[in-house]
């Protein structure tokens, strides 16, 4: 299904140099029909607490090759990782980038196999 973006509403506290609160609504110009390959993304109850290991399923447009900045995807991808605790993505991810992870981060990947992450 094709779909055009209506609106879109980013974090009023998203910070371009940590990526800090980086996540955003978008309101399509008309509705998905629902089926098979198409539904409603799964919240986990906001006092559940992730633990590493535990597997999740971000989705997004991101960049679909390691160093590829002009490869991002132009169809919704998805994939399945684990959650990393954050001293280990901020040793494996974060070493240059200003700010390191924070609370509102989570991080997620096979960090010793390289590939799928989030």
């Amino acid at each position: 299904q094709v779909r055009q973006v209506k609106t879109i509403m980013v974090h009023p506290h998203f910070d371009l140099l940590s990526y800090d609160s980086n996540i955003a609504l978008m309101q399509l110009d008309v509705l998905l029909e629902c089926n098979t390959a198409v539904r409603p993304v799964c919240l986990s109850n906001s006092t559940e607490t992730l633990s590493s290991s535990s597997l999740c399923i971000p989705s997004g447009w991101g960049i679909t090759e390691e160093g590829g900045y002009r490869s991002r995807a132009r169809r919704l991808q998805q994939t399945q990782v684990p959650v990393l605790e954050n001293e280990i993505c901020e040793r494996n991810y974060y070493f240059s980038h200003l700010g390191g992870i924070t609370d509102r981060m989570l991080c997620a990947g096979f960090v010793s196999v390289g590939g799928q992450d989030s």
